[in-house]
C-alpha cells in the first residue's frame, strides 16, 4: 500500500469517532479531561469585533479566531504565512517577502486586510508582488471571516476580511503601572533574525503604548532547484538557495489614550520599511521593492452618550504608502497610496424585536498612483462612502441577522473621465440549536463589488509580475450570490464543525491570457516573442463564475497520563472554481487534509502536524498543473519561568520536515519559487 493510498484512509477515524458509542461515553466519564473542555469553551465563547459583537458559538458567520499562545506560535514573517493553516485560507507567496492570504480562493481585491477595523491604504491588493504593510507580530489577535463580508466593511471584502487586532491605542487601563514583552528569534532557513519588544502603561487616565521590531534574512533555503525548467521554458536556475530573496523590515509605534467614564480617546502612529527582492526567472533580471510607510490612527468611543444608544465607536486612519521597484537597481515604477479612512459605528440596545442591532457610516478618501518611465496607473482620486446597518433578535428557536449596505465609489484619473459604482449588498442568517450539542446555521447573501483602480485602469508592463496588463474602464459591479450550511457540533470533550458554501458570481473580474507577448526590444503586442524578450498580455475581462467547497475541522481528545493529556484535530478544505464560459478559474488551492496532536502539560505544549495537499489538476487557461505534496511541521513552547508579573518562553518551530519541494497552486511564481526546505526556528519571550 502506497503513502499516497494511505492517507485516503485518514478520515475513516473521523466517520468512527462521530458516531455515538462507547468512545463518547468514555471521554464523558474523564474529568480530568478539564483542560482540553476549558479549551473547546474559550474557543466558543470569544468574541468576535464585527459590528454586533458576537461570540464563536452565537453567529451564522464562518469565522476564525486566533489569540494567546496560539497565535504567538502561528506568528511568521508574512500575515499569508501566519495564517496558511487556518481552514479556508492558503498562502499566496511571492518569493518569502510577500505573502498574501486566500480565502476561499480568492486574493486581492476581494480580501480586506484590516488594521484595528480600518483598510490597511496599501498597495497589495492591487498586485501579487506587493507585500502587506498590516503587521501582525504584536497582534492580541487576528479574525477570519470567510465568505462574503461587504455588508461590514465594503465592496473589498467579498471574499472575506482578516482584521488584526493590536494594542497601538491602548483602551484598557492595565493591572500594573508598566508591563511589556521582549522577544528574540532565530530561523535556520533564511539565517533569519527577529528582535522585538513592546511596553505598555498607564498612569491615571492616561494610557501608552510603545513597540518596535526589526527583522532581518539572508537567502532562503529550499529543498532542489528553484525553477522548473520543464515549465517555464528557461535555462536560468539556482540549486538549494533560491536567489534575491533577502529581506529587511523595520517597524515601531508609538500610542496613548485619554480614559474616562465617558468613554476614550486615543492616537497612534506607526512607521515601517520593509526591503525585499523577488525572486528571478533569467539571470539578468533583479528586481527589489523598497517600501515606506507611515500610518496615524485615531480610535474614540463613547458610552450611553444619548437614551437609545448603547455606544458610538469612531475610528480615523490616514495613510502615507510609498514603495519603489528597483530593476537592476534602477528606479522602475514608484507606487505613491496616500488618503483617510473613517469609520462611525451606532450600536443600539434592544428595542422591539431586536436583540440589538448596529448603524454605521464608512468614508474613503485617497489618492493613488504607480509612475515611472511609463504611466502605468495615471494619478487618480479615489472617493467612497457606505452606509450599513446590521440587525439581530432572538427568538426561543434561534438567532437572526440581516443587513444592508448601500455604498459609492467614484475614480477620478488624471486626463481621463470619473468612473462611478453604486454596489449594494444584503444579507439573512439564521442560527438554531437542533438538538443539543448540534447547531445548524444558514445564510444568503447578495454582494456587490466596485472595480478597484487596476483593473479599470492599469495599461503597462510589470515587471514583477513579468506581465503586460491592459484594465478595462467599461467594467461593471461584480455581483456574488452566497449560500452557507453550517453544522456545529460541542460537547465537553468534542467539537466538529462543518461549512458548505455556494457561490454564484455574476461579472467576474479576471485577468485573461490573450495569447498575446509584449516584446520589450520593439515595444509591440503579437502573437510571437520577436526578440526573445517578452512579456504575456492579460487583459481584464468580466465571465460569469461559480465557487464551491466546504471546510471541516475535529477536535477531541485522546488520551490521558497524569498531568498530560493529548488532542487530536482532524482537518480538511477544499475549493473548486470556474467560469461558465471560460475555463477554470486559476491559482486555486487543492484538496487539502490531514491531522495535528497535540501534547499539554501544565508548562509545556508541542504539536506535530501533517498536511497533504492534492495535486492541482485543474490549474485554469494557459496556467501549469502543481504536483501534490506532504507537509510534516511540528512545534512546542516551554515556560521556563512564571510567576504573578512576569513570565519566560522559550519555543520552537519546525518546517517541511520532508523537505519536500512545495509549489504553492495559488502562487504567480510557483515556477519560479517553491516554498522553504527543511527549516527550524528558536525563540525566546519574556513578558513583565
Amino acid at each position: 500500500m502506497t503513502l499516497h493510498t494511505v492517507t485516503r484512509f485518514l478520515f475513516l477515524p473521523i466517520i468512527i469517532l462521530m458516531m455515538p458509542g462507547p468512545w463518547v461515553l468514555a471521554a464523558e466519564q474523564h474529568p480530568h479531561l478539564a483542560g482540553h473542555s476549558e479549551h473547546l469553551e474559550a474557543l466558543d465563547k470569544l468574541i468576535i469585533s464585527a459590528p454586533l459583537g458576537q461570540s464563536v458559538a452565537n453567529t451564522a458567520l464562518p469565522v476564525s479566531v486566533l489569540t494567546g499562545d496560539n497565535l504567538r506560535q502561528k506568528i511568521a514573517a508574512t500575515l499569508g504565512e501566519t495564517l496558511a493553516n487556518e481552514p479556508g485560507i492558503t498562502n499566496q507567496s511571492f518569493g518569502p517577502g510577500v505573502g498574501q492570504p486566500v480565502i476561499r480562493g480568492q486574493s486581492g481585491s476581494r480580501v480586506s486586510v484590516m488594521q484595528n477595523g480600518l483598510g490597511s491604504l496599501d498597495v497589495s491588493a492591487l498586485s501579487p508582488d506587493h507585500a502587506n504593510s498590516t503587521d501582525a507580530f504584536f497582534a492580541q489577535r487576528i479574525e477570519i471571516l470567510r465568505g462574503p463580508s461587504s455588508l461590514l466593511y465594503g465592496s473589498s471584502a467579498i471574499g472575506g476580511v482578516v482584521n488584526v487586532i493590536d494594542n497601538r491605542i491602548p483602551v484598557l487601563s492595565y493591572e500594573s503601572l508598566l508591563e511589556g514583552a521582549a522577544e528574540q528569534r532565530y530561523n535556520t532557513v533564511n539565517e533569519g533574525k527577529t528582535t522585538a519588544f513592546k511596553v505598555d502603561g498607564n498612569h491615571d487616565f492616561l494610557a501608552f503604548h510603545v513597540d518596535g521590531v526589526l527583522t532581518e534574512s539572508l537567502a532562503m533555503q529550499i529543498p532542489d532547484y528553484a525553477v522548473d525548467l520543464t515549465k517555464t521554458g528557461g535555462n536560468y536556475n539556482s540549486q538549494n538557495r533560491l536567489a534575491n530573496s533577502q529581506n529587511r523590515k523595520k517597524l515601531g509605534t508609538v500610542g496613548f489614550s485619554v480614559n474616562g467614564d465617558l468613554g476614550y480617546i486615543g492616537f497612534s502612529v506607526n512607521h515601517q520599511t520593509n526591503h525585499y527582492g523577488i525572486p528571478p526567472e533569467t539571470a539578468d533580471e533583479t528586481v527589489r521593492i523598497d517600501a515606506t510607510q507611515t500610518r496615524y490612527d485615531m480610535k474614540a468611543e463613547l458610552i450611553e452618550p444619548v437614551t437609545g444608544v448603547e455606544n458610538v465607536l469612531l475610528r480615523l486612519a490616514y495613510n502615507d504608502y510609498q514603495h519603489v521597484e528597483l530593476e537592476n537597481n534602477q528606479p522602475g515604477t514608484t507606487y505613491n497610496h496616500e488618503g483617510f479612512l473613517g469609520r462611525i459605528e451606532i450600536t443600539q440596545p434592544a428595542w422591539w424585536l431586536f436583540e440589538h442591532g448596529v448603524l454605521g457610516v464608512q468614508t474613503r478618501n485617497s489618492e493613488f498612483s504607480a509612475l515611472g518611465v511609463e504611466a502605468i496607473v495615471p494619478k487618480s482620486a479615489i472617493d467612497s462612502i457606505g452606509f450599513f446597518s446590521v440587525q439581530d433578535f432572538h427568538s426561543p428557536v434561534g438567532i437572526y441577522e440581516f443587513g444592508l449596505r448601500v455604498e459609492h465609489q467614484s475614480i477620478d484619473p488624471d486626463n481621463q473621465s470619473a468612473t462611478h459604482h453604486t454596489p449594494v449588498s444584503g444579507s439573512l442568517s439564521g442560527l438554531w440549536d437542533i438538538i443539543e450539542p448540534l447547531s445548524l446555521s444558514l445564510s444568503f447573501s447578495h454582494s456587490q463589488r466596485a472595480p478597484d483602480i487596476q483593473e479599470l485602469f492599469l495599461m503597462g508592463s510589470h515587471p514583477a509580475t513579468q506581465s503586460y496588463d491592459i484594465g478595462n474602464r467599461a467594467l461593471t459591479e461584480e455581483t456574488s450570490r452566497n449560500i452557507e450550511l453550517g453544522l456545529h457540533f460541542a460537547t465537553d470533550e468534542f467539537k466538529a464543525d462543518l461549512n458548505l458554501y455556494h457561490n454564484w458570481v455574476l461579472d467576474y473580474v479576471a485577468r485573461i491570457h490573450s495569447n498575446q507577448y509584449y516584446d520589450l526590444v520593439s515595444e509591440t503586442i503579437s502573437h510571437q516573442c520577436g526578440s526573445g524578450s517578452c512579456h504575456a498580455v492579460y487583459n481584464v475581462e468580466q465571465h460569469d463564475a461559480q465557487f464551491q467547497g466546504y471546510e471541516l475541522q475535529l477536535m477531541m481528545p485522546l488520551f490521558e497520563v497524569g498531568v498530560n493529556h493529548v488532542d487530536a484535530e482532524f482537518f480538511s478544505d477544499y475549493v473548486r472554481g470556474q467560469f461558465y464560459d471560460h475555463g477554470d478559474i486559476p491559482r486555486l488551492p487543492p484538496l487539502r487534509y490531514g491531522f495535528q496532536l497535540t501534547w499539554h502539560h501544565p508548562d509545556l505544549m508541542a504539536n506535530i502536524r501533517l498536511t497533504r495537499a492534492e495535486r492541482q489538476e485543474r490549474p485554469g487557461n494557459h496556467e501549469t498543473q502543481t504536483d501534490g505534496y506532504w507537509l510534516l511541521n511540528s512545534g512546542a513552547n516551554m515556560t521556563l519561568a512564571e510567576d504573578a508579573q512576569s513570565r519566560l518562553v522559550f519555543y520552537a518551530n519546525a518546517k517541511n520536515l520532508l523537505n519536500q519541494t512545495i509549489r504553492q497552486s495559488v502562487s504567480y511564481l510557483r515556477n519560479i519559487a517553491p516554498q522553504q526546505g527543511r527549516g527550524f526556528e528558536f525563540g525566546m519571550r519574556a513578558e513583565f
